[in-house]
């Protein structure tokens, strides 16, 4: 079967034969359906970036709890002042004034036949002030704790007895004191030294 030919088209492509009816020129997609497509795809893009933004936001905030007591714990760490060693305590400085005191033996009685415990004393003043020596000054402790600083009743003691006197820096005054008794005596202590207002103690050798 041989097709008409296209009187405007000689030699043009052939026509459809004959009682099929010609196939509509595809249209294009409209201008409108065009631009809704584009905001539909712009509209799904915010959404996923919102979404991710989202969950963005959740992770970081769980991040910040999750670190903020660490934090905190370290700011009052911080805040907290590192304890400062303990410092001994400096000694006492010595006045300057220096005794010492030991056993000198039992010794006889002028009068009776009491008998004594002796003790050697000797008392140097290194110091810048004058201080006061005087028997009545002096307190003595016995090995059993008994603390005797009554003399009265050794004024009659057979020994070179201390005498009151004033002992100038750099100057020494020695002695001796009685205890009734042929005891053991543990130190001797001066409790008044005036000039100084305070006082010392030896342990009786």
């Amino acid at each position: 079967m041989s097709y008409p030919q296209n009187p405007g088209y000689p030699g043009g492509p052939p026509q459809p034969p004959y009682g099929v009816p010609p196939q509509p020129p595809k249209q294009g997609m409209s201008t409108g359906a065009k631009i809704g497509l584009g905001c539909g795809g712009c509209l799904g893009v915010l959404v996923f970036l919102a979404i991710i933004g989202g969950c963005m936001a959740a992770l970081s905030g769980d991040s910040t709890d999750t670190a903020t007591p660490s934090t905190s714990s370290s700011s009052e760490a911080e805040e907290e002042p590192a304890e400062e060693p303990v410092e001994d305590e400096p000694a006492e400085e010595s006045s300057g004034v220096t005794m010492t005191a030991s056993d000198a033996g039992t010794v006889g009685d002028t009068i009776d036949d009491t008998v004594y415990t002796a003790i050697d004393i000797e008392i140097v003043n290194d110091s810048e002030e004058s201080i006061e020596v005087n028997p009545v000054y002096f307190t003595v402790e016995l090995a059993d704790g008994t603390v005797v600083s009554d003399w009265s009743d050794s004024l009659f003691a057979d020994i070179d007895p201390i005498d009151a006197v004033t002992v100038q820096p750099g100057q020494r005054a020695s002695g001796q004191i009685a205890v009734v008794g042929e005891v053991e005596v543990s130190s001797v202590t001066m409790e008044e030294l005036f000039g100084l207002e305070e006082s010392i103690t030896a342990e009786v050798e």
